[in-house]
């Protein structure tokens, strides 16, 4: 018996060292093969009739109320674009802009505030909780959740991924599990942006994107869209939705920001379809509607041309673009060999290239809102048009500018343009960015502001933006 017992706790021995080699070829092996679906889609298909949420590009009643446009672009840049989009938001609430805007379109970290105020309502949008919510470390909890033993399990077995490990954290932090059913319809439309991987193009969560895929949008997750609109490709992993028109057919979405990361494609859109009469939806298209636009050389297409934008809104039109884009701060300058840690497992030169293609984009896009792109940085306003009679003959949309890069770069340990693009932002005594970041939203508000009442007297320009600030502010409570 003795002899026996030896014997089994050394085959006990033996298999237990042997399981703690095969162990790792085991995870490796399931780990490669094609993981369990715990949910293959995470959006739910139409089931008749599906009611209209307030996420579309209908220029409807409640919009025209006024005779007047407004739109509000929030731009991406994680947590800086965040904080300063919601303090440029609040900044135009003090002056009784934010109530009278129409549509909110928002990319990555700009959709973080987006969501929020479209959730919330303008009654609740307050600086003291705005900034303890977009104050916190959103990505060291996403992080600390990777230490769940659920999680740890459903991202190796399943096809449960990096971007969805994101999605409780926005939930419990922001949006307490709601869905597009509970926006706000006294506030503005919201319609967050991504990016079609598949078919290379903006990709915008809205009732039209909806009925196209015959999938449910009052049912999908509020948290969910912020977290595709801002899933950074390298860090998270594209998301999955399924397109319900044919069996398994799916769209894989992540960041908006390659598609356009101001944001100013979908106003346009909504802008255009407006004095078209119901042009189709851009996402029809493999081009953006920008360039269909411009394509069409102001066309409606069969040939119908737009109405004037002052036939619509006869008491102006007006968008505002909210840009967290910086300066940028080259730490490699006096380096020879630039390469870190982080190299090992994905090279920086592969995010300086999303940069030199974000801002190339940024200065395409910006150029058809009526920035010259030698004053891209400078000017603050600027006026596009969708007719194409003679100069003295159009009507125009405005257009103003707030941007990080309207503020020169410092050496203060807290210069906004050395806020790195993560989901974390520093709130300490001593290095307090979102502070800055909201003490520039309150500088360029007013500056901004300042010039427009200013230059009013000067050039028609000058006036029309003078009329239009003045008629918003005086008509807001």
């Amino acid at each position: 018996m003795a002899a026996d017992r030896t014997l089994f706790k050394a085959r006990g021995l033996h298999l237990r060292l042997r399981d703690c080699l095969v162990l790792p070829f085991v995870l490796l092996t399931f780990a490669s093969c094609a993981p369990i679906r715990i949910w293959p889609y995470i959006n739910e298909p139409a089931k008749g009739s599906v009611d209209p949420t307030h996420a579309n590009y209908v220029v409807g009643p409640k919009e025209r109320e006024d005779k007047m446009f407004v739109g509000l672009a929030l731009s991406g840049g994680g947590s800086r674009a965040a904080n300063f989009s919601a303090a440029v938001m609040l900044e135009l609430k003090k002056r009784g802009i934010l109530q009278r805007v129409d549509f909110i379109s928002s990319v990555s970290g700009g959709s973080l505030p987006a969501a929020y105020y479209a959730l919330k309502g303008h009654d609740q949008f307050e600086e003291v909780d705005v900034r303890d919510r977009l104050g916190r470390n959103f990505q060291q909890r996403w992080l600390l959740s990777w230490f769940n033993p659920l999680n740890i399990a459903r991202y190796w077995f399943t096809d449960f991924t990096r971007s969805d490990i994101m999605v409780p954290v926005f939930d419990s932090n922001l949006y307490d599990d709601a869905t597009y059913k509970d926006l706000n319809r006294t506030g503005p439309k919201l319609l967050i942006n991504a990016t079609d991987s598949g078919r290379f193009k903006r990709f915008t969560f809205s009732d039209e994107s909806a009925a196209e895929l015959q999938s449910d949008l009052p049912s999908f997750s509020i948290a969910r869209a912020v977290n595709i609109s801002s899933a950074f490709p390298g860090a998270f992993q594209t998301i999955t939705v399924q397109d319900y028109r044919t069996a398994d057919t799916y769209l894989h979405l992540y960041d908006g920001g390659p598609a356009d990361n101001l944001g100013l494609d979908t106003l346009y859109e909504v802008l255009l379809r407006a004095v078209c009469e119901g042009v189709r939806s851009s996402g029809e298209s493999q081009q953006s509607v920008v360039q269909q636009s411009l394509s069409a050389q102001g066309k409606c297409g069969h040939g119908r041309a737009p109405q004037k934008i002052t036939e619509v809104f006869k008491n102006g039109c007006l968008v505002i673009s909210v840009d967290a884009a910086t300066w940028g701060v080259n730490r490699d300058a006096h380096r020879a060999h630039t390469r870190r840690v982080t190299d090992y497992i994905i090279d920086s030169n592969v995010l300086n290239a999303t940069d030199v293609m974000l801002l190339h984009n940024r200065q395409g896009m910006l150029s058809v809102f009526g920035i010259r792109n030698d004053m891209i940085d400078v000017d603050r306003f600027g006026k596009f048009s969708f007719d194409g009679d003679g100069e003295q003959k159009k009507s125009y949309c405005y257009f103003w500018h707030i941007a990080l890069r309207h503020m020169p770069l410092t050496d203060k340990p807290d210069d906004v343009h050395q806020i790195e693009t993560s989901f974390d932002i520093e709130t300490d005594i001593e290095k307090d960015q979102q502070k800055a970041l909201f003490e520039t939203a309150t500088t360029l508000v007013e500056n901004g502001f300042q010039q427009a009442m200013g230059k009013g007297e000067r050039d028609g320009e000058g006036k029309k933006i003078k009329e239009i600030l003045t008629r918003l502010a005086v008509g807001g409570s």
